[in-house]
């Protein structure tokens, strides 16, 4: 499978909320991080507590790729829309039962057919659509 497929894959899996589906096409030693969040580690751990986390508050989340291309070095480069409405806490934010509707940038690296890196960005957007003000009143935990 083309590292473009495989991106393709993992984002149709996300919005299928299948955390353990997206989490196949990773290795078994994937980085990830979520850079404003500043959640990193191994993408089994950190990864999966993100994803759970995710489809837990948003239980009508929806993930669609709005642009998709590939780097000469594997790296699968994605713009992505994700929206639904806040149904329970996530990461420290009280559920205010709020519609968001963001953009982030997604970074997967793809070697020998899986991902085995994740970067993500546009984090901050998310806790202002969700009415945090300041990031350092958020305890975030993996």
């Amino acid at each position: 499978m083309s590292s473009i497929d495989i991106a393709r894959n993992f984002f149709a899996r996300m919005d299928a909320h299948n955390t353990n589906g997206a989490l196949a096409l990773v290795t078994s030693h994937a980085s990830v991080n979520l850079v404003p969040l500043n959640l990193q580690g191994d993408a089994e751990v950190v990864g999966r507590h993100y994803f759970e986390q995710l489809t837990s508050a948003f239980p009508d989340l929806s993930v669609r790729v709005r642009r998709l291309f590939v780097g000469n070095d594997g790296t699968a480069v994605a713009q992505v829309t994700i929206e639904g409405t806040q149904a329970a806490d996530f990461f420290g934010i009280i559920n205010q039962e709020k519609f968001m509707d963001l953009e982030q940038v997604w970074f997967l690296h793809v070697t020998d057919g899986a991902i085995d890196r994740i970067k993500a960005y546009c984090q901050n957007q998310l806790y202002r659509r969700l009415g945090v003000k300041r990031l350092d009143h958020v305890t975030i935990t993996a």
